[in-house]
């Protein structure tokens, strides 16, 4: 082709047209080959500045390499760098008092009435509620009026037993002034006020026992605190249903707080009874010693759980979700077992 172009010819039909046949060649003007030889010039240098570029480009192999020096550079590095600690987060926990309890009463029945608030404090023995016992206080006055009766009967039978031994007493005395029958008629007398006094003294024990029963009842309507604490929950107002599946009223104990955490396995085994750690709260943070770890994990978190006993107790309100932190007491020393 650069045989045509410098005799000014150019093919046009492919095969047909050579550079030693003229014919089928169509002549075009000077400036037209000079065109395209800057063409095929510019064609040359962009090939050659391709070329160049791509020999001075990295390929994935090269780059990989590069990253291996990198890499191996900074391993060489790093033993001379000390590494930062990384800051310990903290595990989740709830704050809990050690005491707690629902006051529910023994019987079911109807509130009657709430004697204390939330916040209240309490004693032990002090009746924090009251169901509705109309029956029972009724049958409460019923047989401890029977039980008078029974009583006052026992003492009818021994004033006739007292009188039945006094008549025997004085024929025994002087026998030959009284008959024989007459004699023997007050025995009869003294071991008929004796069974008298017997089934009378039983009527009032059985008697005795039903006024037991009906202030038992009427006591169980009472609900009192079994300890000292504080009120932190009302389940039931006046007017509703209680019993011993419904709680009236929530009461923690004045004791120690303590706070129920989750650590995972791996980080539980430096962790040991008698460690210290630290929870965090607004105020700053609060000193615990821990009071055990559990010796298996938990099936539905996958964790061990923890207590540890809060001191003090009064920065923290329980049901408190807090930090549980660590601190170099709570850490096992190494090769403690």
């Amino acid at each position: 082709m650069e045989a045509n172009l410098r005799n000014g010819y150019v093919a046009t039909h492919g095969d047909a047209a050579t550079t030693s046949s003229p014919r089928g060649v169509k002549r075009h003007p000077p400036q037209l080959v000079k065109r395209i030889r800057k063409l095929i010039a510019f064609g040359a240098s962009a090939c050659a500045l391709m070329a160049s570029l791509a020999g001075g480009c990295t390929g994935p192999s090269q780059r990989s390499e590069s990253h291996a020096a990198t890499a191996s550079r900074r391993d060489k590095v790093s033993p001379d760098r000390p590494d930062r600690p990384e800051r310990h987060e903290g595990w989740l926990g709830v704050v809990l008092p050690r005491q707690s309890l629902d006051l529910a009463p023994e019987i079911a029945g109807q509130v009657e009435q709430v004697h204390v608030r939330i916040g209240d404090p309490v004693r032990r023995g002090q009746t924090v509620a009251t169901l509705r016992a109309a029956h029972d206080r009724q049958e409460l006055v019923i047989t401890e009026d029977g039980l008078r009766a029974a009583e006052a009967e026992v003492s009818r039978v021994q004033l006739e037993l007292a009188e039945a031994e006094n008549r025997l007493s004085s024929r025994l005395a002087m026998p030959d002034a009284f008959p024989k029958e007459e004699i023997r008629r007050a025995e009869i007398q003294k071991e008929m006020a004796a069974v008298r006094l017997e089934g009378a003294r039983a009527a009032a024990a059985a008697q005795r026992a039903r006024v037991v029963q009906a202030r038992d009842r009427l006591a169980k309507a009472e609900v009192r605190a079994p300890a000292d604490g504080t009120v932190t929950r009302r389940y039931v107002e006046a007017g509703g249903l209680a019993g011993p599946a419904q709680p009236i009223v929530r009461l923690i104990g004045d004791s120690r707080l303590i706070v129920r955490f989750a650590v995972p396995p791996e980080e539980a085994r430096s962790l040991r009874a008698e460690g210290r750690v630290q929870i965090a709260v607004d105020a700053g943070n609060v000193p615990a010693v821990i009071e055990w770890v559990s010796p298996e994990i938990d099936p539905p978190s996958g964790m061990v759980i923890l207590v540890a006993v809060l001191d003090p107790p009064s920065r923290v309100k329980p049901g408190s979700v807090v930090r549980v932190h660590l601190t170099s007491a709570a850490v096992r020393r190494e090769g403690a077992v």
